[in-house]
């Protein structure tokens, strides 16, 4: 990639520097904490990418704080000097005339000298962006640069409008003032072109929010839980209430999302029509998902309830079983009812999407989620989402207490007989 993209600028760089921004970007995308993040994400959003673009999208999750634990040590010495970190605060070193690409790029991002910034508030963008300009600045002149950097500026996700202005329409006037002050040559035009290319890169990378198959959709909102969850990485036995709270975390987040901030467009980039089936696309997924996620955490807050009243929280596997992927072992739903009798108001896409599942497994989780489908289809939607409710205003107790009592001696006594050390508990709580 990084060969192809500099052949077409016009640039033929020396196999020793291929191999070393190959290595930075594979090792900078490699960390333990990444699930979603990865280099198999370049190449998921590149194909077909112009050669700035192209740049662009192998630099732009470079950086990456809540996955990899902060800045990882392969980047201190190429960025350590552009921000001070105090436990979780990022604040912007001062400009410094020994280092114009730093000024450069806190100005094609607009931000300011002493400002604090989170890595939800493009702290990760711009540290990405630093990175590119790091290794390309000696090969490639300032004009691409800045073009490179203001496609990663496009990636910082989910911005609303600024004083009634959208994010890319900033982006263009700041680069209007740049192309003006650094005598760059580039005019409104190739500018207006610019950004265009930005508006694509930056839809590239939330391309998932457009996907017509919801499956697809889930299966990356599911790799994003470990990387904001450390909890949940690797093969740690993470307890019930730590997978709750995941859940819980993950429909926050997708309850507050506005659907129209996800895809951005600048003036006909993409056309208006293109825009409209991106936003009615990422509206149907965001309703989706959060519908499904509803049901996954129901599943979760009952185990949990369980949990707590016969010992108190533990590993979810003590209850669910191991997962499947090494060893056959029993697990929870083997013992629970083939075909559970049927709500009135089951959606049937949210119990299909439960029942049999995301497009893959991952490490900590399961791709079907057989609990939530039992619970799903047993209670329907207008009860599950009742049911919450309850939970909400009166804690796993309450929820307990709400729910059909058969429905909850028929998981706990599943549950028994994974979890032997509580079988008795488990098979006594609900008669």
């Amino acid at each position: 990639m990084f060969d192809d993209a500099l052949r077409e600028l016009g640039v033929e760089a020396t196999p020793h520097l291929l191999e070393r921004w190959g290595v930075l970007v594979h090792e900078s995308m490699s960390g333990r904490g990444r699930r979603y993040h990865t280099v198999e994400h370049v190449f998921d959003i590149s194909e077909g990418a112009g050669p700035i673009e192209a740049l662009a999208i192998l630099f732009h999750d470079t950086v990456y704080c809540q996955a990899d634990g902060g800045m990882r040590g392969l980047h201190r010495d190429l960025l350590g000097s552009a921000v001070t970190h105090d436990d979780d605060d990022w604040t912007l070193a001062p400009y410094d005339d020994a280092d114009p690409l730093r000024t450069l790029t806190l100005r094609v991002f607009g931000f300011e000298p002493g400002q604090k910034l989170s890595p939800f508030g493009g702290l990760n963008e711009l540290l990405s962006a630093l990175l590119a300009c790091r290794a390309l600045g000696d090969v490639l002149p300032l004009d691409v640069l800045v073009k490179i950097v203001a496609c990663i500026e496009a990636t910082i996700p989910f911005r609303p409008k600024r004083n009634g202005v959208e994010a890319l329409e900033l982006l263009y006037e700041r680069l209007v003032v740049l192309d003006r002050e650094l005598d760059l040559g580039m005019g409104e035009a190739e500018l207006a072109v610019a950004v265009g290319r930005a508006a694509i890169v930056g839809n590239r990378d939330v391309g998932n929010f457009a996907s017509e198959d919801p499956t697809v959709f889930l299966d990356n909102t599911w790799k994003l839980l470990p990387e904001t969850n450390e909890s949940l990485r690797g093969r740690r036995l993470y307890t019930v209430s730590e997978y709750r709270l995941a859940i819980e975390k993950m429909i926050g987040f997708f309850a507050t999302l506005e659907p129209e901030v996800v895809f951005q467009g600048f003036r006909d980039t993409p056309s208006p029509e293109e825009m409209q089936r991106l936003d009615a696309a990422a509206a149907r997924n965001v309703a989706l998902g959060l519908r499904y996620m509803e049901a996954k955490l129901l599943a979760a807050l009952v185990l949990e309830g369980i949990a707590i009243r016969t010992g108190g929280d533990a590993p979810i596997a003590l209850f669910m079983g191991d997962l499947p992927d090494e060893l056959d072992t029993d697990r929870l739903e083997d013992f629970l009812p083939d075909a559970p009798s049927r709500a009135a108001d089951v959606d049937e896409q949210i119990l299909t999407l439960l029942a049999e599942g995301r497009t893959r497994a991952s490490d900590f989780d399961l791709k079907t989620s057989p609990l939530a489908a039992y619970l799903y289809a047993t209670l329907g939607e207008s009860a599950t989402r009742a049911a919450l409710a309850v939970a909400t205003e009166r804690g796993l107790e309450g929820l307990l207490d709400d729910l059909p009592r058969e429905t909850l001696r028929t998981i706990a006594h599943a549950a028994a007989t994974i979890a032997t050390t509580r079988e008795k508990r488990l098979r006594d709580l609900f008669n």
